[in-house]
Formats: C-alpha cells, structure tokens, sequence
C-alpha cells in the first residue's frame, strides 16, 4: 500500500507544478493587462495609477523570491 501513495503523490506533486506553471503565465497576463489599462487612468488620475502600478510591480517582483522560499525551492 506504501508504494502506491508514493506513486499517487507523485503524479500529484506534477499535476501541481504544471498547473502552477499555468497560474504563473495567467498571472503575468493579468499584469500586463491591467498595466495598460492603469496607464491609460494615468491621464485621468497620476497619483492613483502611480499607487497601483508600484504595489503590482513589488507584487509581481516579490512572487518569485517568496514561491522559492514557501516551496523550499522546488518549483
């Protein structure tokens, strides 16, 4: 019975890393396109646009070091 949770474990493990491989290129999909669309609000609203696009960009550029840290580096 050992065997067969290791097996089953397994194929979960890899149904995980790719579907969080898919989540990640949604993820900087939605980036982009909010990134475009808070830099048309740009126009209407600087300090706003300014605000949101600082917090998604730290967002974006802290998700890689901090998956490494959560994951202890496997994904």
């Amino acid at each position: 019975m050992t065997a067969i949770w290791i097996i089953v474990g397994a194929v979960v493990l890899f149904a995980l890393v790719s579907v969080t491989r898919i989540l990640r290129r949604f993820l900087f999909a939605f980036v982009f396109a909010a990134a475009g669309l808070l830099l048309l609000h740009f126009q209407t609203n600087p300090a706003e646009a300014g605000a949101a696009l600082a917090a998604m960009g730290g967002g974006v550029v802290l998700a890689g070091p901090l998956r490494r840290f959560v994951t202890g580096g496997w994904l």
